[in-house]
């Protein structure tokens, strides 16, 4: 990537190339939209349509079209100048349109109107890089705000309820407030990429071994109980959506989240969403996983366990369906404390369904799966045995999960490891 790339920003059919640089100084990373300079001739341009908008109710293209034939002299310059920031205030999302546009960007947030908006960014996980956005006052991050309200998403914002939390167009996650509840209008923006990494890209940019990949696609295809689990932005939901990715075309999967965040390119999926509500019309994850189920799906996958869903994980498991999962917790034992205490409550027996759970977070700023560990119980005693072994590769020697899903389909699973490793691994004709 570099320093600086350029930005595809594609609306209403017209496209524009926007540079943006990554600038590191003094330990603070920031990231600087160029966008075109809007002079004088730009400004007039501008001006004219939007009037020309008000005075005849027509579309934006229609009065661009009218008052450049009604002016004289505009440049070619200055006229895709006026046009893109009239596009992008009218139908995009104003100035912070081109880190919506950017690939690299997955998060986008404000959380102070007088300062600059923040961004976070594929290449420097778990750092906010301050951009050369701005609102001009707090008035007009309100109003970018309520914006969201008028384009006719699911949720709406007002004094009586001062936040938003709704899904763009494109599938984001927007959440955001217009004070009250605040220290004036705040937002944030979760992005998820049109199309979700695999297993191969995951391999490649090295957040995990080949052979760690084969080991979660062969758990997963047999069936197992996999749990990701580590720190907010430590790329779990990412790594999950890759391995449901390498899940049967024949088979049938059912997801259950929230928000959309999950992808799966899968011609047999359900997707479930929880809903809000008062008491009679609510529907939680407890409510969907025990509906899954009356799919006959041969996998469920929940976007995050957090409450009493979890039992029903458990028993949907017991009963032999494919479960992937994500939780937060760091380590072992956080994750056993948080499990098997209030208000989750789960029996310490039941975490030998358990198939593995895979620990990620980021180091020297990048992604990692840090551990693969599997349940054992040992003289009455929860215990974790580490898979990993010095160069972060996969022991099948250490593992009994593998080896009873093996013996239970009849496969060899180490002629299998070694054949997926080697899939994961060939480089695209």
């Amino acid at each position: 990537m570099g320093s600086g790339y350029t930005v595809n920003v594609s609306i209403d059919g017209f496209r524009f190339r926007i540079p943006v640089n990554i600038v590191a100084n003094g330990g603070e990373y920031y990231y600087v939209v160029n966008e075109p300079r809007c002079g004088n001739t730009c400004a007039e341009v501008k001006g004219q349509v939007l009037s020309y908008m008000r005075r005849f109710n027509v579309d934006v293209l229609e009065a661009v079209n009218q008052v450049v034939r009604d002016l004289d002299g505009v440049d070619k310059q200055d006229f895709e100048a006026a046009l893109y920031y009239l596009l992008r205030d009218i139908r995009s999302y104003g100035p912070i349109t081109v880190p919506l546009f950017d690939e690299y960007v997955e998060e986008v947030e404000l959380n102070n109107w007088s300062q600059p908006v923040t961004v976070v960014h594929r290449e420097l996980p778990g750092i906010r890089l301050v951009t050369n956005i701005r609102f001009e006052g707090e008035v007009e991050a309100r109003e970018f705000i309520y914006s969201f309200s008028r384009r006719g998403l699911p949720r709406n914002v007002s004094l009586m309820k001062p936040y938003i939390e709704t899904i763009l167009p494109e599938g984001h996650r927007f959440t955001g407030t217009i004070g009250e509840i605040t220290l004036g209008p705040t937002f944030s923006i979760r992005k998820f990429p049109e199309k979700p990494m695999t297993l191969e890209d995951l391999v490649s940019r090295g957040m995990l071994k080949p052979s760690t990949a084969a080991y979660l696609w062969l758990i997963a295809e047999l069936k197992g109980f996999i749990m990701i689990s580590g720190p907010m932005s430590s790329g779990k939901t990412t790594l999950l959506s890759a391995i449901a990715g390498k899940l049967p075309m024949y088979s049938k999967v059912v997801t259950i989240e929230d928000t959309p965040e999950i992808k799966i390119p899968h011609p047999h999926w359900v997707r479930m969403f929880t809903k809000d509500g008062d008491e009679k019309s609510r529907v939680e994850m407890f409510d969907l996983v025990r509906l899954a189920v009356r799919y006959r799906p041969d996998y469920i996958i929940v976007g995050e366990v957090r409450g009493e869903e979890v039992h029903a994980l458990f028993q949907a498991s017991a009963l032999g369906h494919g479960m992937l999962t994500t939780f937060h917790a760091s380590t072992p034992n956080e994750l056993i404390i948080r499990l098997t205490s209030p208000p989750l409550n789960v029996n310490p027996g039941n975490l030998q369904l358990l198939s593995t759970v895979v620990f990620t977070a980021i180091r020297n700023g990048r992604r990692q799966v840090v551990n693969v560990m599997e349940p054992r119980w040992v003289n009455g005693r929860l215990e974790f045995m580490e898979l990993l072994n010095e160069q972060g590769e996969v022991d099948v020697e250490r593992s009994v999960k593998v080896r009873e899903l093996g013996r239970f389909y009849g496969i060899d699973v180490n002629e299998e490891l070694k054949r997926r490793t080697k899939l994961l691994t060939m480089k695209p004709a």
